[in-house]
């Protein structure tokens, strides 16, 4: 690949994105027999947006409901059903971005559709609550019918999360109406939302404005009520099982309240709804904007109340006032940028995969993001090790803040850990491979890894001392830090079991790669449990706590499998050689940071990337990307940086899907594996507790990358890797101690700026 090749190929036809806005109008032209001749949106996976709280997937006709090609889903976070011996699941609530509009003889959301026959869904509306199955939609989505529209448009503002869908609509009457919708999730206000259209009708006579809150939106529900008055409509509903409740409410104003009169609130099938007809006139325009707001009962002992201050509040300030608060609220969160020079297409990957992260996670939010975040309801909405192992530390080098709040989840459920490894006869506390909720185990009870991939303890003991390195809040240690950690390494030395050998063993897990049946001593189980133990025992002597002597006794005696005539770490007891899923031994090297020889790492990255099933999830080639920097190999380095995005990146809102032809969407553990690579591959960063260290390199194929506003115990700083040296920028804080990857340690004060080498790549 020369210096001048892009990362991916030039735009799919039809996409017309910037450096921050990713757009589509590929509407082409399509038989519908001999009378019509309807345009199709054609290989489109609808976006979505949220600001951490609340979120929508927004279909093609930009507000409401829509069952394929990928279901629309209106999440909200910490809403879960609970049963009775079943697993828990995501909830989601009913459709509230509906805002249609009709000259009478039809609907501008009605143009939307895809033939029942033709879209390869399941009947459950395309979502599916795995998120393995290859999903036929997801590899080849239908064509999105679109009878009477033209000039179509719709795009994604990556540095507000605001979603404007234009269009020409010619109604089965053949009036033709220019229509514009924006919708807006205000990160500034985590309990609003705001839809507003703008209609230019070229003739003239009664438009009809429907908004609405959509029963077909909900999953998971019951007790649905709903009602209205005045401009004002309102839905309340409970999850099954667990009876969380859920207000929304939705207050409409328009430019042109005072020419009609709204007809009575409909509320019937869990849905409510009202209209305003409008007498208009011939190239006039008029706008309409419904404001909702969304509260739970995880936040008020009275939803209802609190939705509908909240939406009066909003509806009071105005669109106007919504847009310009979300605005800031966004250029705040985007003062932490990832820069990528050379490579445009690139760059919009890596602003998307930021962008999704944030959709879904927001400060002061104590809930955990799931693989697929508030997108859908994949994997159920469950949290695995995919947050902190995945999600996770991209969060930690750039939002602290958010970083903590996400960590509050596991502090909250910390008793059920506890439960749970108590229930299997064990000390400490261990975490649920599968938690929604409660905390307790939710995988399926067909699936072996609930009983069986313990590793997850320790990727949150990993994820909880990282926090620790990365922010120095002795308070935070002692308060929520230590109660983990300790728990954890209690866990592993009531699980680990002497051999006759004299060493300890860990029995009956399944790795990380999970083609593996349950087996003893996996390396990546031991090494973290290894490392998990130790963490206890430096954070007792940090808080002056005892430390428990069969921690160190445990960590020092675990086996740590390595085959001396290959000069690899098998995979677990008995490993052949078989093909595996996805990253495992390698990720020993990173983020574990295991003691072991560059080339050890090199031979287990080199063994074990030749069997890893191609057909993978997205995370494996990112992990590669930066052990191959690590390394020094940059060329392999970039060259699995493509692998790890071309083959899931979805067109044209640059979303990744689990898999190259299916699985969880959107795949938010893809995005987050694909950022570390910029924030921890390139740059050599790694966390210490009274240092920085760096390693930087930079691919042949780039120009630079910048990562600004990264965040080290109070400071704030910017990287700026270049081919003839990286620049070090200390905006604020305390001096800082940087350790290049030469060896050599300099401090630099707030203001200053050092420069560190940029490692030459190895030799082709």
């Amino acid at each position: 690949m020369s210096p001048t090749t892009p990362l991916t190929q030039a735009g799919e036809p039809g996409t017309a994105s910037g450096e921050w806005v990713l757009s589509t109008d590929a509407l082409s032209q399509a038989s519908g027999g001999e009378d019509s001749h309807p345009a199709a949106l054609t290989g489109y996976y609808p976006t979505f947006t949220g600001n951490g709280y609340l979120a929508a997937r927004v279909p093609a006709a930009g507000n409401g409901f829509a069952a394929t090609p990928v279901a629309t889903q209106f999440h909200v976070a910490g809403l879960y059903s609970s049963h009775e011996g079943q697993w828990a699941r995501k909830v989601s609530l009913p459709a509230w971005s509906a805002l249609d509009v009709s000259d009478g003889s039809g609907t501008f959301n009605d143009s939307f559709a895809v033939p029942a026959s033709e879209d390869g869904n399941s009947e459950d509306g395309g979502q599916l609550v795995g998120g393995e199955e290859d999903w036929a939609a997801l590899a080849d989505p239908a064509a999105v019918v679109a009878r009477g529209i033209s000039q179509y448009r719709q795009s994604l503002d990556l540095r507000t999360g605001v979603i404007t869908t234009a269009a020409r609509w010619a109604s089965p009457a053949d009036r033709v109406t220019d229509v514009r919708y924006e919708l807006l999730t205000d990160r500034s206000r985590q309990h609003v939302a705001a839809v507003t259209v703008t209609v230019t009708p070229h003739w003239s006579g009664t438009l009809e404005v429907t908004d609405a809150l959509d029963g077909r939106g909900a999953t998971w529900t019951r007790d649905t009520r709903c009602g209205g008055e005045g401009r004002r409509i309102w839905l309340t509903t409970a999850a099954e099982g667990s009876g969380t409740a859920a207000a929304l409410v939705s207050v409409l104003h328009g430019t042109a309240d005072g020419a009609g009169a709204p007809v009575p609130v409909s509320a019937a099938g869990g849905s409510a709804s009202q209209r305003l007809r409008v007498d208009v006139v011939s190239g006039h325009r008029y706008t309409f904007t419904k404001y909702v707001a969304i509260a739970t009962g995880h936040d008020t002992d009275v939803p209802l109340a609190a939705a509908r201050t909240a939406a009066e509040e909003a509806a009071g300030a105005g669109w106007a006032r919504l847009a310009e608060d979300n605005r800031r609220a966004w250029r705040r969160a985007w003062e932490a940028d990832i820069v990528v020079r050379g490579d445009a297409r690139l760059q919009r990957h890596v602003r998307a995969a930021k962008f999704y992260l944030l959709t879904s996670v927001r400060a002061g939010s104590p809930w955990s993001p799931s693989p697929a975040g508030l997108s859908s309801d994949n994997y159920n909405g469950h949290v695995f090790w995919d947050t902190e192992t995945w999600i996770w530390p991209s969060l930690l080098a750039q939002h602290p803040e958010i970083a903590e709040s996400v960590l509050d989840y596991r502090v909250h459920r910390l008793e059920a850990a506890r439960a749970y490894a108590a229930a299997y006869g064990h000390r400490g506390a261990r975490f649920a491979w599968e938690s929604a909720l409660d905390g307790r185990e939710d995988t399926p009870t067909w699936a072996p890894f609930g009983a069986h991939e313990l590793h997850i303890s320790s990727d949150v003991a990993l994820a909880f001392w990282q926090y620790w390195l990365a922010t120095g809040d002795e308070g935070w240690l002692r308060e929520k830090g230590w109660p983990v950690l300790r728990g954890v390494a209690d866990f592993w030395a009531s699980r680990a079991v002497a051999g006759e050998d004299g060493r300890y063993h860990i029995r009956d897990v399944i790795p990380p790669d999970e083609y593996a049946d349950p087996g003893d001593d996996s390396v990546y189980t031991n090494v973290a449990a290894r490392a998990s133990l130790r963490f206890a025992v430096q954070a007792a002597e940090l808080l002056g706590e005892p430390a428990e002597p069969r921690w160190a006794r445990t960590a020092d005696g675990l086996v740590v499998l390595f085959d001396e005539e290959r000069g690899i770490h098998p995979e677990f007891d008995g490993y052949d050689g078989r093909l595996i899923k996805q990253a495992d031994v390698v990720m020993l090297a990173y983020p574990w940071e295991n003691p072991q020889s560059d080339e050890v790492t090199r031979a287990d990255l080199e063994y074990y990337g030749a069997r890893t099933d191609d057909g993978g999830p997205s995370m494996t080639d990112s992990v590669h990307a930066i052990v191959h920097a690590q390394l020094g190999d940059v060329r392999a380095a970039f060259e699995h940086t493509r692998r790890s995005v071309d083959p899931f990146i979805r067109a044209p809102f640059d979303q990744f899907a689990e898999g190259r032809t299916g699985g969880a969407f959107t795949f938010l553990t893809g995005h987050g594996g694909f950022l570390q690579v910029f924030l921890y591959g390139y740059s050599g960063l790694r966390w210490r507790a009274d240092r920085l260290l760096l390693d930087p390199v930079l691919p042949e194929e780039l120009e630079g990358i910048i990562l600004r506003r990264l965040r080290w115990r109070g400071r704030s700083l910017d990287i700026d890797i270049r081919r003839d040296g990286t620049t070090l920028r200390l905006h604020e804080g305390q001096p800082l101690p940087v350790e290049s990857g030469d060896g050599v340690r300099q401090t630099m004060a707030a203001g200053d700026e050092i420069v560190v080498p940029t490692c030459a790549p190895l030799p082709a």
